[in-house]
């Protein structure tokens, strides 16, 4: 019995062995010099910059929602937009910047709407490949909780690895036709994406959110209400603003969004601006539900600048639609 035991033990160790060399050791080709690749980039003008600054965080809507440059010349205080994937999730977005800021910053994050709901707010296997394959350096920012949560995340990318499936971890809309929209160089100096500028848009597919949905997801309060804490105290403002959405996803999805309003301001961490602005009409967004056009682009920046400014920004300002 003992031996059977002690073998088993063996067993597991070598499986274990197998999967954690497979994990770190066999590189996914199918992401080489794609848009994760970009993380690097930005953590090197985010350690550069000195302060004050000002910092984005979000996922793709900040990475395809944003002129920088024009808010650095508008503000007189350098930018850098982090956005880069929902995938990633709001706490590890979160947790990436929250050594790097420093008193008289600015921090405006902006979660996607899905950070709100599920699990997508610990992270998803775009993480995992960020992590492994990409940035080794991004694992000291995550929590023993979070490390528990992409476990089996992690397990299932290895294997994959293992088996030569090398998984397409990206969900990038359709872009097939569009070789150089989603790498590392589409992005500019500031951390936007703006090669897709060049293109026209796409179909984009309405979004909805799940059918089992019952409640705003405390665990993303939380995060939030605990980053606005230690930030303030530290001297650094915060905003929180909503992503850009389709106007059609937004219809489809203004009961939740308006729920997940109430719970942000029930926790004392409002929207600095209404949902309702930010709901832009289909023609303006490339090739999803979150990722705007120039046109889009422009006009979202235009109104984050007034905020900055220190300028109200009322519903009825809203785009007509």
């Amino acid at each position: 019995m003992k031996n059977f035991i002690l073998q088993g033990i063996l067993f597991l160790g070598i499986v274990l062995a197998i999967i954690l060399l497979s994990l770190f050791l066999i590189p996914n080709k199918r992401i080489i010099n794609n848009s994760l690749y970009a993380n690097i980039d930005k953590h090197h003008r985010l350690d550069s910059l000195k302060s004050p600054k000002i910092v984005f965080v979000g996922g793709s809507n900040m990475a395809f929602g944003l002129d920088s440059k024009r808010i650095e010349d508008s503000l007189h205080m350098p930018v850098v937009n982090m956005g880069l994937h929902a995938g990633f999730g709001l706490r590890f977005m979160l947790n990436e910047v929250r050594n790097n800021v420093q008193k008289g910053d600015i921090v405006v994050i902006s979660p996607e709407y899905q950070h709100f709901y599920g699990d997508i707010v610990n992270g998803e296997k775009v993480l995992v490949a960020l992590m492994v394959d990409v940035n080794r350096n991004n694992l000291k920012y995550l929590s023993f909780t979070q490390a528990m949560h992409l476990i089996p995340i992690a397990i299932q990318y290895a294997v994959s690895k293992l088996m030569g499936k090398q998984l397409d971890i990206m969900d990038e809309g359709k872009v097939s036709s569009y070789e150089k929209v989603f790498k590392r160089n589409s992005f500019n100096e500031y951390g936007d994406e703006e090669m897709h500028w060049r293109f026209p848009n796409q179909h984009v597919q309405i979004m909805y959110a799940p059918q089992n949905f019952k409640e705003v997801s405390t665990q993303t309060l939380s995060y939030i209400a605990t980053f606005k804490s230690e930030i303030n105290n530290k001297g650094v403002r915060l905003y929180i603003i909503p992503p850009a959405f389709q106007h059609t996803s937004f219809q489809k999805n203004e009961l939740i969004i308006k729920e997940i309003e109430k719970q942000m301001s029930i926790q004392n961490t409002p929207f600095d601006i209404q949902p309702e602005v930010f709901s832009y009409p289909d023609s303006m967004f490339f090739n999803t539900a979150y990722h705007l056009d120039k046109t889009g682009t422009e006009l979202r920046t235009h109104i984050i600048i007034q905020m900055l400014k220190g300028n109200t920004y009322k519903t009825n300002k809203r785009i007509n639609k």
